[in-house]
């Protein structure tokens, strides 16, 4: 097996264990008597893990190597879900607390995953290799990443709604997965296993790189990612979070159905990535970055629509999610090339990881959704993110046209 795909394989397993939960946030609320709000804070409190191993993990990949940070991702992994799990066997008031530590050690290993897998992708994807080109190896991470957080919940969905154990099978499946992902990934050589054991150089393992690296405060990182790098996880948060239980009042089988609404948004996103790869390759109009706020804009105006209507809401909530999936798709592509492209090798994992930080963000969407709308009413917050994401617009452009 090619080691790309290894460690794509490790990265899909993480992701798997991370998004999981999305189908399982109308039986937290039933099994452990939790309000929308305290379960969207569920779903969002595992980025108090995952930014701190963003932060560290990306310039500790840059100095150790990306394997050595890719390894304990997986057994963090491995017991965050565990901690999750034996969360179920606790009465109130104990079992959310134990579920806020399992969320949090899941938010390390996707921080460390995603950090260091793909900057390890990109060095073990040499250009020219089965037809791989300077982007292959963003679009490869994303991909694994993103089809990890949409067959999560799509396979958890069903399981949670139709066989026994509705809050613990989804996460024994993820345990079997990753204990046996592990030893395969484990062994994958490194970059420099790959290149004669080539001895560190000093520029990209001995130089010591801050946690926020000098090209994060760049212009050009500045307008072209940072300005809408939240909206990447906010557009997909918001479809599966914050608009499916809307729809779901109006579906029997409400915890399938948010399942299918997360697998559906996430796959999408996997689906549209190779595409707007191409796309930027060939340097066609509009950037990656403008095409994905237009797509979130587009899917804004469907969440009015969605929210606005009464039976056809679950149908409608389909192409709404369709939508919202490909806008994060594009994002991720889009942010990751940047990053690629403006950050010298021995700031590549620090960028990386100040990228996801900010993508991350939007995990809070929902949650705040979730405070403001029974004031101001969904539409109102919905609309107010098209008027946001089409004012983020002319900053990309402003350094993006020059590029």
């Amino acid at each position: 097996m090619a080691p790309w795909l290894r460690v794509a394989l490790g990265m899909f397993a993480v992701s798997f264990g991370a998004n999981l939960f999305a189908p399982l946030l109308p039986v937290m609320r039933e099994v452990h008597d939790l309000s929308q709000a305290q379960v969207n804070f569920l779903l969002a409190i595992y980025i108090v893990g995952l930014v701190p191993a963003l932060l560290i993990g990306g310039p500790a990949s840059d100095r150790r190597g990306r394997r050595a940070v890719v390894r304990p991702a997986l057994l963090f992994s491995s017991v965050g879900t565990l901690t999750t799990l034996v969360a179920h066997f606790f009465a109130e008031p104990v079992s959310p607390v134990i579920l806020v530590v399992g969320r949090m050690l899941t938010g390390v290993a996707v921080g460390l995953v995603l950090a260091a897998g793909a900057s390890w992708l990109k060095e073990i994807t040499p250009a020219g290799a089965d037809g791989a080109g300077p982007g292959t190896a963003a679009k490869r991470a994303t991909i694994a990443t993103s089809a990890g957080f949409g067959v999560g919940p799509l396979v958890t969905g069903p399981v949670a709604e139709w066989l026994p154990g509705p809050d613990t099978s989804g996460l024994v499946l993820h345990l079997v997965m990753i204990l046996a992902l592990t030893p395969l990934v484990w062994t994958t050589p490194s970059a420099e296993d790959t290149a004669a054991h080539r001895p560190p150089t000093t520029s990209t393992r001995t130089h010591r790189v801050p946690l926020i690296p000098p090209s994060a405060r760049s212009r050009h990182f500045l307008f072209a990612v940072a300005s809408w790098a939240p909206w990447a996880f906010g557009c997909a948060t918001t479809s599966f979070a914050a608009l499916a239980p809307v729809a779901a009042e109006h579906v029997g089988p409400a915890v399938a159905y948010t399942g299918l609404i997360a697998g559906i948004t996430m796959l999408t996103g996997a689906f549209i990535q190779p595409r707007i790869g191409r796309h930027a390759d060939l340097g066609a109009r509009p950037h990656p970055a403008v095409l994905g706020l237009g797509t979130a804009t587009v899917g804004m105006l469907l969440a009015v629509a969605v929210c606005t209507l009464d039976q056809a809401a679950a149908w409608l909530m389909v192409p709404t999610a369709m939508v919202l999936g490909t806008a994060y798709g594009i994002m991720m592509v889009s942010g990751l090339r940047e990053v690629q492209r403006i950050a010298p090798p021995h700031e590549l994992g620090a960028l990386t990881g100040v990228f996801y930080t900010l993508t991350y963000i939007g995990f809070f969407a929902p949650f705040v959704i979730s405070l403001i709308a029974p004031h101001t009413g969904h539409a109102s917050v919905f609309l107010f993110g098209a008027v946001v994401t089409v004012a983020s617009v002319p900053l990309v452009l402003s350094v993006t046209r020059r590029g």
